[in-house]
């Protein structure tokens, strides 16, 4: 047999594991290592199956095995771009997988194989079968275009046999559909390229072909290796003196938001995620432990040593459905202030401010597709932004920006456009010039305070508490910290004479006077 264009899976396990490596292109058959001469296989019934598309270490797996340490059977298909590529588990992974009556299979190809298409191809699918739900992941690709190209492909194969939930683990500037749109001419190169594959899918939500709903996490700057990793540590550095612990422990705590764009920059791009929160996520999505969401969310790291719980990723999620049925999921100002007359400020911003910031060379040279066209009053404290587009010959309002004065403050949301036009929904792109005007936004809020429209927030100065001393749970103190009562002097008696007693003399004493003759 010959495995030169496979992928070569040294698994440093010391519990029951199946690996296998079918890809090959002299041979498809499967191959079983295992450092131990003798090997069990698990015939356990796991609660669920699932399929993990990814390259080795990152999010994927983090997702495999995290799904796998919760009983579900888990096939990870590993692409690589290199050959002789070895994966490493931890002894105490598999323990905890093997406890949890959970299963872990691994197979993989290189990119060269996947490309050639035929038989390579297909077998994709043939090992993947049937599973409850999918985790896919760029992280790990390092933007090769190659190299997602083909993740998608065996994404589009794996995925025909799925029932449930289909995650698409992105990073928050990866496959947007306006650069899908622009990449359409590289696509169409890469397919070249791809000899006997199938058309290439644009983007990775778009290679789902199962019958599940299709989730989609987003992350920012991913940070942190998996658990499972042999050179994971707790400590950075590690035992030191004075230990550190990794931001892995120290950033544990979640924020889950609705993907939006403020302005001409994502939501989420600015903020750090890590790869365990993550990975967790997309395997509670995909086992269903986790109902997913129809609009994309935005996964983020805050401080906190508390590990998570699944209550509060519900807790989190249906803050997200809160949000995004209210219509605050797409707000792009909020500045707080105290506004006495709301509607002097509102209209200001209508006849001064926003015709002042229309007029601008930031605006008036937008020459492409919708632009700003006017401001007008809109209710109690309400000012509209409308953007139009010409469609047809015809203008059409594609999108506004509501700007709401209240008492607390400024608030600027993105709303919907001419719904019997086709533009009923709010776009999670940004309308061109969006990010001009949040910015001229920004300084109005400054400018408001200057004209004497609005006063800022008094910032309240924080109170000092004394925290007294706890008295402590027992009577035994140490010797150091007791006060010894000082002890009365007293002399002894022998030293006490007749005057120190009180006495006094009857008569004076001659000693010391002058005589007279």
């Amino acid at each position: 047999m010959t495995y030169s264009r496979s992928i070569l899976l040294a698994l440093l396990w010391t519990a029951v594991v199946r690996a296998f490596v079918p890809f090959g292109r002299m041979s498809h058959s499967t191959v079983t290592y295992s450092t131990k001469s003798s090997m069990k296989t698990t015939t356990m019934a796991a609660a669920n199956s699932i399929v993990v598309i990814s390259p080795p270490g990152g999010v994927g797996e983090v997702a495999a095995v995290k799904a796998a340490c919760r009983g579900s059977a888990v096939r990870w298909f590993i692409i690589t771009n290199t050959q002789g590529y070895s994966v490493s588990l931890a002894p105490q992974t598999l323990e905890d997988i093997s406890a949890s009556n959970g299963a872990l299979d691994v197979a993989g190809a290189t990119v060269e194989d996947l490309k050639s298409g035929g038989e390579e191809l297909a077998a994709v699918s043939k090992w993947c079968g049937t599973a409850d739900g999918i985790i896919c992941t760029y992280d790990g690709t390092s933007g090769n275009l190659d190299f997602q190209a083909a993740l998608r492909l065996a994404t589009q194969q794996a995925s025909g046999g799925i029932q449930g939930t289909q995650v698409a683990v992105l990073a928050a500037e990866e496959d947007l559909e306006e650069e899908v749109n622009d990449n359409e001419g590289v696509d169409r190169f890469l397919s070249g390229l791809f000899r006997n594959s199938p058309p290439i899918p644009s983007s990775l939500p778009k290679s789902f072909s199962g019958k599940g709903s299709v989730c989609v996490v987003r992350h920012g700057q991913l940070f942190g290796l998996p658990e499972s990793s042999p050179d994971f540590s707790p400590l950075v550095g590690g035992p030191r003196r004075d230990p550190e612990i990794t931001e892995e422990y120290t950033m544990r705590s979640v924020r889950v938001d609705p993907y939006v764009f403020l302005g001409n920059i994502m939501a989420s791009s600015s903020s750090r995620t890590c790869r365990h929160c993550v990975g967790e996520a997309a395997a509670f999505f995909a086992t269903g432990k986790l109902a997913p969401l129809s609009q994309a969310v935005t996964i983020s790291s805050q401080a906190g040593m508390e590990e998570r719980s699944l209550e509060q990723w519900k807790e989190e999620l249906d803050r997200v459905k809160e949000l995004v049925a209210s219509g605050k999921a797409s707000t792009l100002f909020n500045q707080e202030m105290v506004v006495e007359d709301t509607e002097r400020l509102a209209d200001w911003l209508a006849a001064k401010w926003a015709p002042a910031v229309l007029r601008t060379y930031d605006i008036a040279a937008i020459r492409i597709g919708a632009r700003p066209v006017y401001a007008a009053r809109a209710g109690d404290g309400l000012v509209e932004i409308s953007w139009q587009e010409l469609v047809n010959f015809d203008s059409v309002i594609v999108g506004k920006m509501l700007i709401k004065v209240s008492s607390d403050g400024i608030v600027a949301t993105r709303g919907a456009g001419d719904s019997t036009k086709g533009f009923g929904d709010v776009d999670s792109k940004p309308l061109p010039g969006e990010d001009v005007l949040v910015r001229r936004l920004a300084e109005a809020a400054s400018q408001a305070v200057e004209k004497g429209l609005a006063k800022k927030v008094k910032t309240k100065k924080p109170i000092k508490v004394t925290v007294d001393t706890p008295k402590p749970a027992t009577t035994l103190q140490a010797a150091g910290n007791i006060e010894m009562e000082p002890q009365p002097v007293t002399q002894e008696a022998s030293k006490i004479g007749p005057r120190q007693a009180g006495a006094r003399r009857s008569t004076p004493r001659s000693r010391g006077t002058r005589k007279t003759s």
